[in-house]
């Protein structure tokens, strides 16, 4: 895939053996790992007889020119901007060649093995066998893993079968991207938030922040610097709270690892806080690989609760999906393809789409690198539909030890490294707003700088001199892309009062913003912004430039040497190009 770093052969170890079988099928290209990520524990060897359920990826027909298709079509200016694409047209490029599923299809059919076309465009062959087949079929030793993470006041538990290594015969090595679950450890899911209970006679407290004496954002009352409710971020970034008037618009929530909102909690934040708004307003629920939401008291959670409200309560009236995607022990990659494979088939999907998990960089190995790029590429097919994904861009500041790292190397966090989505960083205070020092950002260890990034972060890059040299990659993938507020957001949740802070706040909020413009390109008859990231690039004078704060993360003493990345003039790996300005952007859309 182009934009991806070298390939994934520079990330999984591949090389030729000579074996044969008994079977006179010549096995050749090996994937293996060396390293256990973190989390992760050896429980022991499963039952032959026990059943694991296997997935094919086949190379698509061309990558390559999706991409290039993707960004022509999303680059103002362009002769097809804003003609997106049909899921008939996306076809084209991401379905398998018919060779392909041909070759793998006998080899299966061979080892007496049935699989079933699955996928958008039958990109994977899906097959459940017994643990001893599957070890025969793939030359491989599966064995029981746990994870368990104690993260953000969650105890994240799961387990899975992985093989320390596979291969497959020589013939097929040109047709099989890779096989899941093998070599890849995927964790369940983060979410990129921190919350606090307090009691409304309270104030919460706030570190100090060094600032300059500029102003970055519109006039907001003095009660904004400790709380910031819709209020105030309609003052800050000009965001109307007139209703949307198009029918045709919506906004999609993603929900992932059973987290739930709760409609009576909408209602009572509503009635606190956006007063001119129904109470009655709501959202639907759309489910995902049986994904639910129930409306049991209690069965709400901090990050499903923050990523309803400040979409229902920012977007006025905007039709809002909460995407309720499935999770019964399943992995990230499983949860975030799962999301992007609604995307690309549903009839009608929201143009807006918000995500606010999330895992860092440092929780990867090599062996993952292959299963990272398999889900980036379903991240393009979806917004190649003209869907603009946003996406949280993680609550570990520059990235190193702190998560989980064993030296100082600085790097960002996926899905927001991923070049087809919207990565949002986070920012405090109001006069002016600075960097928040947990705000995830950086360049990516797996994903290579995409075109429309060259020219922004080059000139970054001339600015900053030997700032962290050394310390990361140069040639990543840049995150964020923009910013918005990520402190002392007020959310109800189970009917208690709590504080939010994080990037988990900061992307609904962005994604409000962009789907009220939307609204009224819509209403002109003009196509919605669809994948942002060329038109951010081209307009940054449509963003407030945040140039103070710095991203050393939260405990800056676990990585000494470093205070991270700072806010600076234009693009900076802090905050991106800045926070919303609603009618710049509205001007740059052409309205």
């Amino acid at each position: 895939m182009p934009g991806f770093k070298s390939a994934a052969a520079n990330f999984i170890s591949l090389f030729l053996l000579q074996v044969c079988a008994a079977s006179s099928v010549m096995h050749s290209r090996e994937s293996k790992f060396d390293v256990i990520p973190p989390g992760f524990t050896l429980i022991g060897t499963p039952s032959n007889e026990a059943t694991i359920d296997i997935r094919i990826a086949l190379k698509a027909t061309n990558n390559a020119g999706l991409q290039s298709k993707l960004y022509e079509i999303s680059t103002p200016g362009s002769a097809s901007y804003g003609q997106y694409l049909t899921q008939d047209q996306i076809k084209t490029y991401a379905a398998p060649p018919s060779d392909s599923v041909t070759a793998v299809t006998s080899w299966l059919e061979s080892q007496n093995v049935s699989a079933t076309p699955t996928g958008p465009f039958g990109e994977y062959l899906s097959f459940s066998i017994s643990v001893a087949k599957a070890n025969n079929l793939l030359s491989a030793e599966y064995t029981n893993f746990t994870y368990s993470s104690h993260s953000n006041s969650q105890v994240i538990q799961s387990w899975g079968l992985y093989t320390s290594a596979y291969s497959i015969p020589t013939h097929l090595s040109e047709h099989i991207t890779l096989v899941h679950p093998s070599t890849a450890f995927a964790p369940p899911v983060n979410r990129n938030g921190r919350t606090i209970l307090y009691p409304k006679a309270s104030s919460p407290s706030r570190r100090a922040v060094s600032t300059k004496l500029t102003t970055r954002a519109n006039t907001a009352p003095a009660s904004c610097e400790t709380l910031v409710p819709p209020s105030c971020l309609q003052s800050l970034y000009g965001i109307p709270s007139t209703s949307a008037t198009q029918s045709s618009n919506s906004l999609g929530v993603s929900a992932l690892q059973s987290n739930w909102a709760l409609k009576s909690d909408l209602e009572t934040f509503i009635t606190e806080y956006r007063p001119d708004m129904s109470p009655n307003t709501s959202f639907t629920v759309v489910s995902v690989a049986n994904g639910t939401d129930p409306q049991e008291t209690g069965d709400a959670s901090f990050e499903a609760s923050l990523d309803i409200q400040y979409t229902v309560g920012i977007a006025t009236n905007v039709a809002t999906q909460f995407i309720a995607v499935g999770f019964s022990g399943v992995d990230f990659f499983t949860s975030l393809t799962d999301l992007a494979e609604y995307l690309i088939t549903a009839d009608d999907p929201p143009p807006v789409v918000t995500t606010s998990y999330g895992i860092a960089e440092g929780f990867f190995t090599p062996s993952d690198a292959g299963l990272m790029e398999q889900v980036c590429n379903s991240l393009m097919q979806a917004s190649s539909r003209g869907i603009s994904l946003l996406v949280s861009s993680g609550d570990d500041g520059a990235g190193g030890c702190i998560a989980g790292a064993t030296n100082l190397t600085l790097f960002t966090a996926f899905p927001s490294a991923c070049p087809y989505v919207t990565a949002v960083g986070s920012v405090t205070k109001i006069s002016p707003e600075v960097a928040s020092n947990f705000s995830g950002g950086g360049f990516s260890n797996y994903f290579s700088r995409p075109s429309y990034q060259d020219s922004a972060v080059s000139s970054y890059f001339s600015s900053i001199g030997t700032i962290n040299e050394g310390l990361y990659n140069s040639s990543g993938r840049a995150v964020p892309d923009i910013a918005a507020q990520g402190e002392n957001i007020p959310i109800i949740s189970n009917g208690q009062d709590a504080l939010e802070e994080g990037t988990s706040a900061s992307s609904p909020i962005f994604a409000s913003v962009i789907s009220l413009v939307n609204d009224r390109l819509i209403a002109e008859g003009k196509p919605v912004l669809g994948f942002l990231n060329p038109f951010i690039y081209s307009n940054p004078q449509a963003f407030f430039d945040i140039v103070d704060g710095s991203t050393p993360g939260l405990v800056p003493a676990d990585c000494p040497g470093t205070l991270g990345w700072s806010a600076v003039e234009g693009w900076d790996p802090a905050t991106g190009f800045g926070t919303p300005n609603f009618d710049a952007i509205v001007a740059a859309a052409g309205l």
